[in-house]
């Protein structure tokens, strides 16, 4: 049987500073190639050389200085290689041999690898597969940590060492990652009783009691994780907790407390209630309760933990595929695509992919549908989002340098301004220039209009320009009449018949059509044309408005209408009818045709078209009085039908009117009487 060549732990701090830099080059080659050894083995060839390898050293020792910060085993290309090397061998060891060396579950070995892969996925489903295969011997060795810390922890002084803090602090990370190693812790009293009693004591640094806090509280939210739920055992620490605050009690301490810390400073009731929500008890909802009173009177003593932001100078080192803040257009365009087929991915995610196959949309695709991504890809978070876009804070102008210095205290030149003046001509410039050659003149002339059609200096030009736009003029071309023009006139040129006239209505038959089809409707049921809400939201009212395409107040104002016109209605009742009679679709109805010979009008038809209906009942009056006796229908309205005497302007009008009514009937024979008087009266001669 072939044994594994041993690995030695790696050195001191101390004792790493004497070694050179090239010896310290030729350990971690050595290290790096002895671990490759073991994870390069045959799994037959694995199984015998492990049984007597003890790695456990070399691995303590590595992760122990690498937890404490050592950045010569963080920083560096071999280093973080060397980092993946151990976590790999590790992980074999544990998962691959079937009673593995005690030493490698130890606490503080899992306390300081959690330390050294903070948020890492596969470190968290190797501690769940470990403790699956074997969780005794990390149990016995936890309950070993808490026998450890409930001895070391009343003997702690601030001006001793910090092993007990660092200790407490490996517990924190273990019970975080994997949350059954916080159930062991909080199994029992005595260690909660013993961080209770350190947090009230004075003697002790400024930093343990968050350090305390921070074990219990992770501690106590482990017992709400799946896949083993221990309310009762919450509770039950919860009501010690608060037995021991004195909440509720006339003893009950003024200062801060643990309970009051827990309850004020994180989030543990939240996490209570949305529990407590989903699987209601009674005795979780009275400590939740009271809690909350407590919580609100110790509030004044705590305040949240809270992660200060870092600002960003831009001045961390890379930590992998770097996104830029702005994106082209074309990037943002391959983006789309690829989440066009995997919606669920993250805008983010999707640029580090195109990143890693240059900008290749088609090889992205095939490499998500065949699920064989890198490990460096498939360890990425893939809800990842890309951030928005900020507000830039630098300007963009090119840089300039500094001007020199100006050795004399001389001004520069300011420059002239400009109006819109500037090109304008000045007259009496222009009087006095040389550019007038005495065409411009001031007052009375001598000139004379022979001496003006002489000058032929501008003939030539002028008469250019005059046989130009003859040649543009089409004598032959007719002008448009734009007299009744929309924008000539100035207002709107109605060019549709009136919704009143029935010639316009009996010649256009969609508008018969309509009627005809909301006439059916009135008479089948006339509730559909009411004005109320309910019906305008009825289903026979939105077919009849689907079929008219009229609006709900046009149909009502129809059925009113109709109402109000008796004889509309008698006439949709007869197309009705002869529709019904007919072969269907009207095909028997016809359209009603208006007389075209000519008619002389009767008065009451020119009083109505004059006086509207006033003039036309004063008509009707007039021949009920001329049957009771010629002029008492005018003048005293004595007759039957009569109407009182009109006064004013408006009484003259209508008797003028009906004076030269009933002037044919006589013609002008009482006039040729009275002359016949007159001249009898004068001898019988005219003159």
């Amino acid at each position: 049987m072939a044994d594994f060549p041993p690995l030695a732990p790696v050195p001191s701090p101390a004792v790493r500073r004497t070694i050179p830099s090239d010896d310290w080059e030729a350990c971690l080659d050595a290290w790096m190639t002895l671990l490759s050894i073991r994870l390069n083995s045959s799994d037959e060839k694995f199984q015998d050389a492990a049984g007597a390898d003890l790695p456990a050293s070399f691995l303590e020792s590595f992760y122990q200085y690498a937890a404490a910060g050592d950045t010569v085993l963080q920083s560096g290309t071999k280093a973080r290689k060397l980092r993946k090397l151990c976590f790999l061998t590790i992980r074999r060891y544990m998962l691959s041999l079937k009673s593995p060396p005690d030493a490698l579950f130890n606490w503080q070995l899992l306390g300081d690898i959690c330390c050294c892969y903070p948020s890492s996925n596969a470190l968290k489903s190797l501690m769940s597969m470990a403790w699956e295969m074997h969780h005794e011997k990390i149990s016995s060795s936890l309950e070993k940590a808490k026998s450890l810390v409930i001895q070391q922890l009343p003997t702690y002084s601030p001006a001793g060492n910090s092993v007990i803090i660092l200790d407490i602090r490996r517990l924190t990370i273990l019970a975080s990652v994997l949350p059954p190693c916080g159930q062991v812790l909080m199994a029992g009293s005595d260690f909660l009783d013993m961080l209770t009693e350190a947090y009230q004591s004075k003697n002790t640094r400024p930093e343990l009691p968050k350090i305390l806090v921070a074990n219990v509280y992770v501690g106590l939210v482990s017992l709400l994780k799946e896949p083993s739920i221990n309310l009762s055992l919450l509770l039950d620490q919860l009501f010690s907790l608060k037995a021991a605050a004195g909440v509720g009690t006339p003893n009950i301490k003024s200062g801060p407390t643990m309970l009051s810390d827990l309850v004020c400073s994180s989030d543990l009731l939240q996490r209570l209630d949305k529990y407590l929500s989903c699987h209601p008890q009674k005795r979780g909802q009275d400590l939740l309760s009271s809690l909350r009173v407590y919580q609100a009177e110790a509030k004044i003593f705590h305040h949240r933990y809270q992660r200060r932001k870092k600002t960003d100078k831009g001045k961390e080192p890379s930590s992998g595929l770097q996104i830029p803040e702005e994106l082209h257009a074309h990037k943002m365009s391959l983006v789309s695509q690829v989440q066009d087929l995997f919606p669920d991915l993250g805008s983010a995610f999707v640029v580090r992919l195109l990143d890693a196959y240059d900008e290749n949309p088609e090889t992205v695709v095939a490499q998500l549908l065949d699920d064989s991504l890198p490990p460096e890809l498939q360890g990425l978070d893939r809800s990842e989002q890309l951030p928005p876009p900020a507000e830039s804070k630098h300007t963009h102008l090119a840089p300039r340098s500094t001007p020199p210095a100006m050795h004399s205290p001389t001004l520069a030149p300011v420059s002239a301004r400009n109006n819109i003046f500037d090109n304008d001509v000045d007259i009496a410039e222009l009087s006095r220039s040389d550019k007038a050659k005495g065409k411009l003149r001031f007052g009375r002339t001598d000139i004379t209009a022979d001496e003006v059609l002489a000058d032929r200096s501008e003939h030539t030009a002028q008469k250019a320009a005059i046989l130009s736009a003859l040649a543009a003029f089409d004598s032959d071309d007719d002008e448009r009449d734009d007299t009744y023009d929309v924008a000539d006139v100035g207002g709107t040129v109605d060019n549709t018949a009136g919704a009143d006239d029935a010639d316009s209505q009996a010649k256009n038959p969609a508008t018969e059509n309509i009627d005809i089809v909301l006439f059916r409707a009135y008479k089948s049921n006339p509730a559909i044309f009411s004005r109320d809400s309910v019906t305008r939201r009825s289903q026979p009212r939105a077919q009849l408005k689907r079929e008219t395409h009229m609006t709900d107040e046009a149909i009502e104002g129809w059925a009113v209408m109709l109402s109000r016109d008796p004889k509309r209605a008698t006439r949709l009742e007869d197309k009705l009818a002869v529709d019904a009679g007919g072969a269907g679709g009207g095909a028997l109805n016809q359209p009603s045709l208006t007389a075209t010979s000519y008619r002389k009008p009767r008065p009451e038809d020119e009083d109505e078209s004059e006086d509207g209906d006033s003039s036309s009942s004063a008509a009707r009056g007039g021949r009920g009085g001329a049957r009771g006796g010629r002029g008492r229908g005018v003048r005293g309205g004595g007759g039957r039908g009569g109407r009182p005497p009109q006064s004013g302007e408006q009484g003259q009008q209508n008797a003028h009117k009906k004076k030269e009514e009933h002037k044919a009937s006589r013609a002008n024979h009482n006039r040729r009487q009275q002359r016949a008087k007159k001249i009898a009266r004068g001898g019988g001669l005219p003159g």
